[in-house]
């Protein structure tokens, strides 16, 4: 006998826009500031900006980076004007006690296979929604605003370094902001393993299309929304 899945429209598409577009950028990002912070190709000395090789991977990390920014300011502009419930956050609640309680629990060790039974969130669920918000939201303001000093100091006195120039003194000088930044950055491949895991856990467990879902903004077998609930 065949099951009957629902289906929920969960994505909207700005949302998954703004998905694939970071995907796409924070890799760029991310390869092209290895290969900044350690050339491969040549060992230049002086500015980097006389080697060919260089000035590209660096020409591509700052495209990169402006469009991860302007991305970015989407999405938040999105989780506060879109009149999106799913795109809001909502299963957010660091606030409330009931959303450290036993839900989060639940969910946390649902993933460890501790116990099998779990909500059928519709958007994101406890776990999720704490991920995104340290990985991507503060991770991608942290980078933000340590990139943008680090590309003031091409320009010394102009817009960015008016601007930005305050956070170089916080950590001490340029080249420790630097390597901070640089340090930062390995949190978004350990997110990204960490997300893999969880979407295709969702797809063989649960069976809610998780994946499928940031393609066509549809989930399937989604019987409530707990995350909307007051």
């Amino acid at each position: 006998m065949g099951q009957l899945y629902e289906e929920h429209y969960v994505w909207r598409l700005p949302v998954r826009v703004y998905h694939w577009i970071n995907a796409i950028v924070m890799t760029s990002l991310f390869l092209t500031g290895l290969y900044i912070a350690t050339p491969i190709l040549s060992s230049p000395i002086g500015e980097a900006s006389w080697y060919r090789s260089m000035a590209w991977v660096r020409y591509i990390h700052f495209g990169s980076a402006f469009l991860f920014l302007a991305n970015f300011l989407f999405r938040l502009y999105w989780a506060i004007n879109g009149g999106d419930p799913y795109g809001k956050f909502v299963g957010f609640k660091p606030w409330s006690p009931i959303w450290w309680g036993q839900p989060f629990k639940d969910q946390m060790a649902s993933y460890l296979f501790i116990k099998r039974e779990e909500p059928n969130y519709c958007g994101h669920n406890p776990v999720a929604a704490l991920s995104y918000f340290l990985f991507v939201f503060c991770g991608s303001f942290f980078m933000v605003i340590t990139g943008l000093a680090m590309y003031g100091e091409n320009n010394p006195g102009g817009f960015n370094d008016t601007l930005f120039g305050w956070v170089m003194p916080i950590f001490g000088s340029s080249a420790q902001l630097h390597h901070i930044h640089h340090l930062v950055a390995w949190i978004f491949p350990v997110f990204f393993i960490l997300h893999l895991y969880a979407v295709l856990r969702h797809d063989i467990v649960d069976r809610s299309s998780v994946t499928s879902s940031m393609v066509t903004g549809y989930k399937h077998n989604v019987e409530e929304c707990p995350e909307l609930a007051e």
